[in-house]
């Protein structure tokens, strides 16, 4: 054979095989493609299952995400026929995959934070035994020989199962006192008439609320506790006349904020009532701000008059009722929020902005320990800033009726936050913040409802907000037995007016708020 012809049979052979390492390189490609294109189908399907189960996406989304998902896996297949497609296809395939993997754990962390915070119908009574501060005793053991001061009927059955189990720690019988009113309860120990007393946490926030009593909680320390859960109940036979639809598309709430640094299911009296009634079909919500010292018949007293702020130290079931019976509406559900803790939401939101009617200084050395200015007109605020701002009152006029319409503005302004792109900056830990100062006896479902039917219809709410008033007063109350307390004697003519605009919305006419 020619030198020349051996020569070409070589290269020959090279380029055959070259051809062979490539097409066994391009099949080795294509298999990897098909199995990260797999891949992503599996992980497509999870993602679609934890979307369903987190029911807050719209029927007709969900076909969407469901086509374009199965469409990008198909497409990424075909795309495999050919080298350099399939090799951009297997990676833009790779970057799917891990991005719906991400879609999975948010999914997931949504629903279970939802899920913890909705369907709440339990409350907590925390009940202590107290002593006076410089008193020398540290536990409960230490107290056996002291007499002991309870009140005679307020939360009888929590005080009687607390005795019971005190009396098996100590291995004896302990002496006991009655008294009317937690006033006079704690004045037994301040002039130590009784060592110890027991007493629902609850109601120290009565105590306060007497002059003379403001400092009480640095007078006082609890050396023994125990916490009693129990249902939430409102009232089941609400009356025919009381405001109510059936279908559903009206519906009211109670917005209900305290200032707790215990669980936020715990009695605790109520600083913030907020009515608010939503009308799906006109697309309106009404809010509607009690003030705390509102004096009103409590459902549990009997007719007896009280602050509507001491309802909730008998249960934010007590609350609701009483404003059902204040206003002639059936209140369906509750959301509670802390708003100290809110400070941490606002932040991790980055802020917020809220509207000031009014040039004032905002100081707060309990909370916030600090002051600052806030203009007439809008503001953007940090989470203290805006604490400061809900809880003001004493640069007003209007006192309590100003800062009612200020805890408004701030929950508006977080519902505008929230509703921006901005969530989406923090939001694990808007979500985390989030979970630690809000519950709902609202249910998932009719959570996902509400939020599936907002992105189906892309509603744009009209928010209207609406102050009751009153004259500023002395009295007895419910609550703090002989002593006599500031309370805000209702207008008659304000509270009339918000049982109209409640009929408006409920009769699916447009609520016009008369200033």
């Amino acid at each position: 054979m020619e030198p020349g012809s051996q020569v070409k049979g070589r290269e020959t052979n090279r380029t055959e095989s070259k051809k062979t390492r490539e097409r066994k390189l391009n099949r080795k490609l294509a298999k990897i493609g098909i199995i990260v294109c797999i891949i992503q189908l599996i992980v497509s399907a999870v993602f679609l299952v934890y979307t369903k189960k987190l029911k807050l996406i719209p029927a007709s989304y969900m076909s969407k995400i469901t086509i374009v998902l199965a469409l990008l896996v198909f497409l990424f297949m075909i795309m495999q026929l050919w080298k350099v497609t399939g090799i951009t296809a297997t990676f833009l395939s790779f970057i799917i995959s891990s991005s719906l993997l991400i879609g999975c754990f948010y999914v997931d962390f949504t629903y279970d934070k939802l899920k913890g915070m909705s369907g709440v119908d339990t409350k907590i009574d925390n009940v202590n035994v107290y002593v006076r501060n410089e008193d020398s005793a540290r536990n409960i053991n230490e107290v056996g020989n002291y007499q002991f001061g309870i009140l005679t009927d307020l939360d009888r059955d929590n005080t009687n199962t607390i005795i019971q189990k005190i009396e098996t720690l100590i291995g004896k019988q302990i002496t006991i006192t009655e008294y009317a009113s937690a006033d006079e309860l704690i004045q037994s120990l301040y002039d130590n008439n009784t060592q110890a007393v027991i007493l629902n946490d609850a109601y120290i926030g009565f105590v306060k609320s007497t002059e003379g009593y403001e400092d009480v909680e640095s007078k006082i320390r609890v050396v023994y506790n125990m916490s009693f859960k129990s249902e939430i109940t409102t009232q089941e036979n609400v009356p025919d006349e009381y405001l109510d639809e059936e279908n559903g598309n009206v519906f009211t709430v109670l917005l209900n904020g305290v200032d707790t640094r215990g669980s936020t299911i715990s009695n605790s009296n109520s600083d913030t009532n907020i009515l608010m009634t939503v009308n799906m079909d006109t697309h309106q919500i009404l809010m509607i701000s009690t003030p705390r010292d509102f004096y009103v018949p409590l459902s549990i007293s009997n007719g007896a008059r009280d602050k509507l702020t001491h309802s909730g130290a008998y249960g934010i079931d007590v609350t609701m009722d009483t404003l059902e019976m204040l206003y002639g509406v059936n209140v369906e559900d509750y959301v509670r929020i802390n708003f100290d803790g809110f400070i941490d939401v606002i932040d991790a939101l980055g802020g917020i902005t809220v509207y000031s009617d009014y040039d004032f200084e905002g100081f707060d050395n309990d909370v916030v320990n600090m002051t600052y200015q806030f203009h007439q007109g809008y503001n953007d605020v940090n989470g203290k800033q805006a604490l400061l701002f809900a809880r003001e009152r004493h640069a007003f006029a209007a006192g309590d009726r100003q800062r009612g319409k200020n805890q408004m503005a701030v929950i508006e302004g977080i519902v505008n936050k929230a509703s921006s792109p901005q969530i989406l900056k923090n939001y694990t830990s808007i979500w985390n913040e989030v979970s630690d100062c809000v519950v709902t006896s609202m249910s998932y479902d009719e959570i996902a409802d509400f939020v599936r039917k907002q992105l189906d219809d892309g509603i744009e709410w009209d928010i209207v907000k609406y102050s009751v008033t009153g004259s500023d007063s002395m009295s007895t109350a419910y609550s703090t037995g002989s002593a006599q307390v500031y309370v805000m004697i209702p207008d008659e003519n304000s509270v009339n007016q918000a049982k109209e605009y409640l009929r408006q919305i409920y009769a699916g006419e447009k609520v016009v708020i008369q200033e």
